[in-house]
């Protein structure tokens, strides 16, 4: 695959995959409100009317690990794009649009992350709990998957922007 064409590639892949991650946080958020929802009705002595908070986070987890599959390429996408990268005035601004999609998935699952332990927290059922738990350890699996991504996406950006110095004449 050639250098450019492969960045732009990159960069829309990573840029689907913060999307995702969005869109999963934002489904995470409605589960947790429901969570605090559920937390308060119990700690007031009241009924809980959200029956389908186990299914809907069964459902989740499920989502989740098809998702997981999903991010656990990104690291091999980036290192074989690293082994090609060389110094092309061209592809530096493709790079820099790499490294920038690169940073938004590592924060964006690091965020993802602490709002899943933010969930687990409010939970109080315990079969739920343990689910939430689980759920948790999942996206901090792909949180450390994701942290190294930044640092391979720096090397591209550097390898594509540094030109190589000419070898001395020979004496």
């Amino acid at each position: 695959m050639d250098l450019v064409p492969g960045l732009k590639q990159l960069e829309g892949t990573l840029s689907l995959t913060a999307d995702r991650i969005t869109i999963i946080k934002s489904k995470l958020e409605d589960l947790l409100f429901r969570a605090q929802k559920i937390s308060a009705a119990a700690k007031n002595n009241m009924k809980d009317n959200d029956t389908m908070y186990g299914y809907d986070l069964q459902n989740f987890r499920r989502d989740l690990r098809t998702f997981g599959m999903d991010i656990s390429g990104l690291s091999g996408l980036l290192a074989g794009m690293e082994r090609i990268a060389v110094y092309d005035a061209a592809a530096g601004k493709f790079a820099t649009g790499v490294m920038r999609g690169a940073s938004r998935v590592s924060n964006s699952m690091k965020t993802l992350h602490d709002m899943s332990l933010l969930a687990h927290q409010h939970i109080r059922q315990n079969d739920q709990k343990i689910l939430a738990w689980y759920i948790a350890q999942e996206i901090e699996e792909m949180m450390q998957k994701c942290a190294g991504l930044p640092a391979i996406a720096n090397k591209i950006v550097l390898a594509c922007s540094t030109e190589k110095p000419a070898s001395p004449p020979p004496a």
